[in-house]
């Protein structure tokens, strides 16, 4: 490695909750890697400063009384930082490690400065044996072209992600804030993407690391809860409107828009009422917060290093709406079910 062990500070977001938690902490515990420091931050969560003095002692907490949402719980301000971190870790805390997962990912961020993201590969605790989400592509609305369900060892060298989950991945600390570090407006899901996006524009790499493995114990979204729904409609058309060029937004924006609105009609036939609201609530956002979005693009393009048709020739960027399709196919399944 190019510095001995490298300073990396574990952020871990958290969320009501403990028992989760906990078993995350103590899998951290066996890490082999010598040089890091852990960072809970958490909402909600109940006598959660005296429980980690008694159980974790060396754990650092941010503790908010409030919801911040996950997307702005992984912005830690720099004071709670040690000034010697070069890097930032992120987990969910569903998410258990294995020993060698920080080791292989701080060797990979530095044997080449052209990374600045490293997703470990994540496995799906339940069925160990199959991939979790990895951010291979996105398509032409926005939706991941993932690895998840697929056999483990069908990914076993370094590759070329376009977006890295923050279940479980690492950035170095300057390109965090280069970039802006988390849209907090994002409150939850597609944050990674949008935060992924950036980096690239920046012109750096986003990898996936088979040799750091760790295991996420939670469920697959079949489908969302209205509030969510809502976020992830409203959070979808930002990360368009931020990020591409004019002339690859356009078209792109209006069948996502038109999408929503056939999936809120839909929903609506099937007697998901709230549902079709909170999409239909999604779509309004980006109208009534046109100019702080406007000003978050004018900000990106201006410091943009790539163009996207780089991404698209890489694949990274899609032209086709496939993973959509089979996306919303998974949700009407599990409906009708």
């Amino acid at each position: 490695m190019c510095e001995k062990d490298p300073k990396v500070s574990v952020i871990i977001v958290n969320f009501r909750g403990l028992e989760r938690l906990e078993k995350c902490l103590k899998s951290l515990e066996r890490t082999k890697y010598p040089n890091f420091d852990i960072i809970v931050v958490d909402c909600l969560t109940d006598n959660i400063e005296t429980w980690l003095r008694e159980r974790f002692p060396n754990v650092k907490l941010i503790h908010y009384d409030y919801d911040i949402g996950a997307s702005a719980s992984h912005n830690v301000d720099r004071r709670f930082l040690d000034p010697k971190t070069k890097y930032l870790a992120f987990l969910d805390n569903d998410v258990y490690v294995t020993e060698n997962w920080l080791t292989e990912l701080v060797k990979v961020l530095e044997s080449n400065k052209e990374i600045g993201v490293a997703q470990a590969k994540i496995l799906i605790a339940r069925k160990p044996s199959l991939l979790d989400h990895a951010g291979l592509a996105i398509d032409a609305l926005g939706t991941w072209h993932t690895s998840y369900g697929s056999k483990a060892g069908l990914l076993e060298n370094v590759l070329e992600l376009f977006a890295a989950s923050s279940a479980g991945c690492i950035v170095r600390r300057d390109v965090f804030e280069e970039v802006g570090g988390f849209d907090p407006d994002y409150y939850i899901y597609d944050d990674d993407t949008d935060f992924s996006f950036r980096v690239r524009l920046l012109g750096y790499k986003v990898v996936l690391v088979p040799s750091a493995i760790v295991l996420h114990d939670s469920e697959p979204t079949r489908f969302l809860k209205p509030k969510k729904l809502y976020h992830s409609v409203k959070n979808r058309i930002c990360t368009m409107l931020k990020n591409y060029e004019i002339k690859n937004l356009w078209w792109r924006l209006i069948a996502y828009i038109i999408s929503a609105l056939l999936a809120g009609f839909g929903l609506a036939l099937m007697g998901k009422v709230e549902e079709s609201k909170e999409i239909i609530r999604g779509l309004i956002y980006p109208l009534t917060n046109a100019r702080k979005i406007w000003m978050k693009r004018a900000l990106i393009q201006s410091r943009r290093k790539i163009r996207d048709s780089g991404l698209i020739r890489k694949g990274l960027l899609r032209r086709d709406p496939l993973p959509t399709i089979f996306d919303i196919k998974s949700k009407l399944s599990y409906l009708r079910g």
